[in-house]
């Protein structure tokens, strides 16, 4: 049983001090949660401060470390880019909390790290090259013509299979054994037409002789590829599910390492993230574990495939809940709760400088077929019309955006191109391979800009350069970061500091914009950093110099986003999908109804949602895609601190018009 723990009020002023600005403090709510050690569940609405109060949890517990029983704290998130959020504000003051054996992590890294990779060494005597699903996906997309005891049409059957399943044919473990699955009954692959492919398939026309030979050319195929240690993300659950399945001792030891357990934006766990931590360390022995979810249900729009669908997040007996937001103003806060699909009541806190309430309505901007393209526009021109008359700041930190569900361009359907038609949709940071030094500086997450995450660009990079130049580790394996860092500080010591110093003045550079200087810097390193390798640059000449005309010309961060920003009167907007400003703080939101399927009564947010937008409740037994709908609602319109717009078609604000209040709601139409 972890250690019991009191906290006191100068526990609380102590965290005050160094999370909080001057004279501020900790509401009732917030104190309440981080007094609280208890397992429980914290459903906090969108602005609440809830990783504030969670970093002064932690703050608080480091105090006490470490434990008298030896246990640890485990602290999850989804992205590096929240984990580097935590390093960086309480870093500096926590003395145990970054150190064994509490673990500060992503789940991915958490899995890979307790399970699936000590599980994998155990099995086959050797690490994983690499967990990364862009990395596995170029070694599962060139699938053999022939591999031994298989005819060639088997194998050209199999790869034709394969191209049109690649994303669903999947290692799972059922009932106690290791299948290969295609994704559709959860069971061994059957063949089935593959999801969304209207061209004809004669899967289901093989007989059942050839469809297990086919089965077993895959499997052998996808076992080939897991022995050479190139692991997708999904792999790593499997194998975590392997090793507790077959040695159930792996559950206790995580227990008895980790007292404490903390998982952040739960919400966003998909179902096999979700059993896994519960099965590790919900219902300990004795309380055994002490086990907090933190997170908003009404925000779930990344749990995998059916985004409306996290049923199985069931409650503690334990539930607190932060209303206050002070991100949200009063009158926004009140839109926004009506599409709360698990009811909650959200406090708007947000004021003007001065104290005062911010007295700025919602607005419904009205549309034609003919004025799609004057929607962005005009919701500048609010903006511009409210900073000249004092009702939002004139900052040069604001921030102004118009977002949308759906960005498939498609004849009769409105989606986001139809409201900017030079639209780009920008995928570029899931790919692993990149055609130049430079097009990794791209794969940095925009979004935070911390150093965590330029770091592992410009490690990326390196790795690269290794893999193009052939340089092998001692296994004659391709380097990871973990076994690259391993090799320099066995090998050339007397190097590895000035790796790392390198590594930090490059990452501050790009920090700071100057992206060129750090391609330069780069650039004149590497033989040195090659030389450790007994290596030189040979084959990767063309990958290091390649397109440095193009990217040193331009800003790096911005150069891929520069089609997504209207400007207007002197207001830019930044214009991206909802999935993309999930936790992101706006000045002011625009967003836009988009097509994204048919029935839920209507084929747009403003037909599934139009009582919503009057403010009644969703029923418990609402549509599926009404859930949906208005999950997307709520994370899009939680965004503001000012100014929140919705662009509706003027055929479907008819219907609802006539019963807007205009109390709440503000309406402009656009002219013809």
């Amino acid at each position: 049983m972890p250690a019991v723990i009191e906290v006191s009020d100068e526990d609380i002023s102590y965290a005050e001090r160094i999370l909080l600005p001057a004279g501020e403090f900790f509401d009732e709510e917030r104190r309440c949660f981080i007094k609280n050690m208890s397992t429980l569940d914290l459903q906090a609405v969108p602005g609440s401060g809830k990783t504030t109060a969670l970093l002064a949890k932690l703050l608080i517990l480091d105090r006490y470390l470490p434990f008298e029983d030896g246990s640890g704290i485990l602290v999850i998130s989804h992205t590096n880019a929240a984990i580097d959020e935590i390093k960086g504000k309480i870093g500096n003051h926590c003395a145990h909390l970054f150190r064994y054996p509490n673990f500060v992590g992503t789940i991915q890294a958490f899995v890979d790290d307790f399970l699936a990779i000590p599980f994998y060494t155990n099995k086959f005597g050797v690490v994983p090259v690499r967990i990364d699903d862009g990395f596995y996906n170029q070694k599962f997309s060139d699938p053999p013509f022939g591999l031994r005891g298989f005819s060639t049409q088997e194998s050209k059957d199999a790869r034709r299979y394969l191209r049109a399943n690649k994303k669903n044919i999947r290692w799972t473990f059922v009932n106690g054994k290791a299948l290969l699955t295609d994704g559709y009954g959860g069971g061994e692959i059957d063949f089935k037409k593959p999801r969304g492919n209207t061209k004809p398939q004669n899967y289901e026309d093989w007989s059942d002789e050839e469809k297990s030979r086919i089965r077993k050319w895959i499997n052998t195929f996808k076992s080939s590829i897991l022995k050479s240690g190139c692991l997708c993300y999904d792999d790593a659950y499997f194998l975590a599910y392997f090793s507790i399945s077959q040695n159930n001792a792996v559950i206790d030891l995580l227990q008895r390492r980790f007292g404490y357990v903390f998982v952040d934006e739960m919400q966003d766990m998909e179902r096999h993230q979700y059993d896994l931590l519960e099965k590790l360390f919900h219902g300990a022995a004795d309380n055994a574990v002490i086990y907090q979810r933190i997170g908003d249900k009404n925000q779930s729009i990344f749990d995998g495939r059916n985004s409306s669908d996290n049923s199985f997040w069931m409650d503690r007996s334990t539930v607190l809940e932060l209303n206050g937001s002070y991100r949200l103003s009063r009158m926004v806060a009140e839109v926004v709760t009506a599409f709360s699909v698990s009811p909650i009541k959200i406090e708007g806190r947000r004021k003007n400088a001065d104290g005062s309430d911010i007295a700025i309505k919602p607005t419904f901007i009205v549309y034609s077929d003919s004025t799609k393209e004057q929607v962005i526009p005009k919701f500048a021109s609010i903006v511009r019309r409210m900073i000249d008359e004092g009702l939002i700041p004139d900052d040069s930190r604001n921030c102004y955006k118009a977002v949308a569900w759906a960005t498939k361009s498609e004849n009769g359907k409105v989606r986001l191109p139809s409201y900017y038609p030079p639209y780009v949709k920008v995928d570029i940071r899931t790919r692993v391979e990149r055609s130049s030094l430079a097009d990794h500086f791209l794969a940095i997450d925009r979004g935070s800009y911390l150093l965590g995450s330029i770091e592992q660009a410009v490690v990326n990079a390196l790795l690269q350069i290794l893999r193009i130049e052939e340089i092998y580790d001692g296994m004659g394996r391709y380097f990871t970061k973990r076994s690259m860092h391993k090799f320099l500080q066995d090998y050339a010591l007397d190097y590895w500091g000035d790796y790392r110093s390198s590594i930090y003045l490059w990452c501050l550079d790009i920090a700071r914009g100057k992206i060129s200087d750090a391609l330069m810097k780069i650039r004149e390193h590497l033989p040195k950093f090659l030389s450790m390798f007994d290596c030189q640059i040979n084959k990767s000449w063309d990958f290091v110099r390649g397109a440095a005309s193009d990217y040193e010309c331009a800003d790096l961060t911005k150069e891929k986003d520069v089609s997504n920003v209207l400007v207007s009167g002197g207001v830019k907007v930044d214009i991206a999908t909802v999935h993309r400003v999930k936790g992101e703080t706006h000045t002011a939101t625009l967003y836009m109804e988009s097509f994204y399927e048919r029935g839920g009564g209507g084929n747009y947010e403003s037909e599934r949602l139009s009582e919503q937008f009057k403010k009644r409740p969703i029923g418990k037994d609402a549509h599926n895609l009404v859930r949906q709908s208005a999950k997307m609602i709520y994370v899009g319109f939680s965004r503001p601190t000012h100014l929140l717009c919705f662009a509706v078609h003027e055929s479907r604000f008819a219907p609802m018009g006539v019963d807007v209040n205009t109390d709440i709601w503000d309406v402009v139409r656009l002219p013809q």
